[in-house]
């Protein structure tokens, strides 16, 4: 069973110099499968960081073609998006961006959307039963 829990881990949340940053690791059983890092952004969580335990990096380097992501590989990713989104919407937010571009590849795929220098995905995007009307109007702010 996969589980996408917070740590306390000071070490681990305070590395992005950013406040209120949170630090959600992936688990399969006891052993730590991948993470993804965020903070508040505005009226938004940022993506500052993610990864998975694969042979493949989820960043395009610069000047290097995206290596491609089997499907079982992009589900652990969409894991690691939708559990940032509920931390980000349990913290009142709609939305989550991303401003490191060598991750637009890989976030494109998940409705993304181009909004000036970041991606944005509105959380009602995943969570279809959830009332964000206000989504797209509260992170025009971006």
């Amino acid at each position: 069973m996969i589980t996408v829990k917070p740590t306390d881990n000071p070490s681990l949340i305070n590395q992005y110099g950013r406040e209120n940053a949170a630090y959600l690791i992936m688990r399969e059983e006891d052993k730590e499968i991948g993470y993804i890092a965020l903070a508040p952004f505005k009226s938004s969580y940022e993506i500052l960081e993610m990864s998975l335990d694969i042979n493949k990096s989820l960043k395009r380097e610069e000047g290097k073609e995206y290596t491609p992501l089997t499907v079982n590989e992009l589900g652990l990713v969409e894991i690691l998006i939708r559990a940032a989104g509920s931390y980000a919407f349990n913290k009142d937010c709609w939305s989550l961006c991303v401003g490191d571009k060598a991750y637009f590849d890989i976030l494109k795929k998940f409705e993304f959307i181009k909004s000036g220098e970041y991606l944005v995905l509105y959380l009602n995007k995943i969570f279809s039963n959830t009332c964000c009307c206000n989504a797209e109007k509260d992170s025009k702010s971006l």
